[in-house]
């Protein structure tokens, strides 16, 4: 966002180009990349570009404008870097998380009395049995359910091996940035007693799929079971077609419950984030920018600043972009409150 005004405009009133819907949706989109990261991992990242792109234009702009008058100033553009930077890149974000890891231990104290994270972690454990075990594992009910129980009890001893083993550095990464060892985060009884309930509403599906019962199948599932059918017949051709079609409706079934976890932990980071948005970001401009950041900004030397590469490197941008900011029409309408708190406090005295 660059200005031709030249100097002799000194007093010319400016129109923040930033207050404008788009700019103020992009200043959103990491937070909503962070929110929807569960359920959709690569545009979580993805949506992180835009913040950049607006941050980028954001702190260029303050670098150039002092409250309404064009007037450019380093110092001013590095407090509104290091207040992005604490607020939308570091904060907030961190808001978020919180939000979604608070879904799963709150899960003890509903149902089966285990976390959210743990029933995700004996989905998957079912979806491997389903799809790894020989064609018997599926041919009695009682047997099926002591695979998965035997089995999981086994991988839940190994993990208690392994955190005997491991040095601490590793243990609270694989605690703290991985799913390994969440099955032994709720009491094993009620896990295995979970894991036990889960197998048999599996099995009672796969029985309903074979009668063609849909009313006792959730309707995707039955959806999805009459689609891979026909595929599953012209694949396996005399074969067991029908066996197969009905393991991957099982397999897609474990998923389904796995996403609605994911889902409540979305929700958790969206409810995080109303919570806590409007306090963080007047924590951080009234605390930490006006009792340590820009105090100590203000007392790096003006020459110092004007010597810096990043005054260079604004006006080098200044001069190849050719944008009229007289031309812009702001609109309130979609004012983020982190834009608020940073014109209150220039109002306050910020250079």
């Amino acid at each position: 966002m660059v200005s031709q005004i030249t100097t002799n405009t000194q007093n010319t009133k400016y129109q923040d180009p930033l207050n404008k819907p788009i700019p103020v949706l992009m200043s959103y989109s990491n937070e909503l990349g962070t929110a929807i990261s569960e359920i959709a991992p690569k545009l979580g990242t993805a949506l992180w570009a835009p913040t950049f792109m607006y941050l980028g234009a954001d702190i260029y702009d303050k670098y150039k404008n002092d409250k309404d008058n064009y007037h450019p100033s380093a110092k001013r553009a590095l407090k509104q870097a290091v207040f992005q930077g604490l607020t939308s890149l570091i904060a907030l974000p961190l808001v978020i998380l919180a939000g979604q890891y608070a879904v799963s231990p709150i899960a003890k104290f509903t149902g089966a009395k285990i976390s959210t994270n743990a029933k995700d972690a004996i989905y998957k454990h079912t979806k491997d049995v389903i799809d790894q075990a020989h064609g018997f594992a599926l041919k009695s009910k009682e047997d099926f359910k002591n695979i998965v129980a035997n089995t999981l009890e086994n991988k839940i001893k190994a993990r208690k091996n392994e955190q005997k083993t491991k040095n601490i550095i590793k243990k609270i990464y694989i605690n703290l940035f991985t799913s390994r060892y969440d099955l032994l985060h709720s009491n094993e009884s009620r896990v295995l007693k979970f894991a036990s309930e889960n197998a048999e509403k599996t099995f009672d599906i796969m029985t309903a799929l074979k009668n063609n019962n849909k009313h006792a199948v959730p309707s995707g599932i039955y959806r999805k079971y009459n689609r891979i059918l026909p595929v599953m017949k012209e694949m396996y051709n005399e074969g067991d077609y029908s066996y197969q079609a009905t393991r991957t409706a099982l397999k897609e079934y474990q998923s389904s419950l796995i996403f609605k976890n994911k889902l409540l932990k979305t929700l958790g980071g969206f409810a995080s984030l109303i919570l806590f948005a409007n306090p963080v970001n007047d924590f951080v401009d009234k605390k930490i920018m006006k009792e340590y950041i820009n105090p100590g900004i203000d007392q790096i030397s003006k020459g110092f600043v004007n010597d810096s590469k990043l005054k260079t490197i604004f006006n080098d941008l200044g001069q190849k972009t050719n944008f009229d900011l007289k031309s812009v029409k702001p609109s309130n309408l979609f004012l983020k409150s982190r834009h608020q708190h940073e014109l209150k406090s220039k109002a306050a005295g910020n250079q």
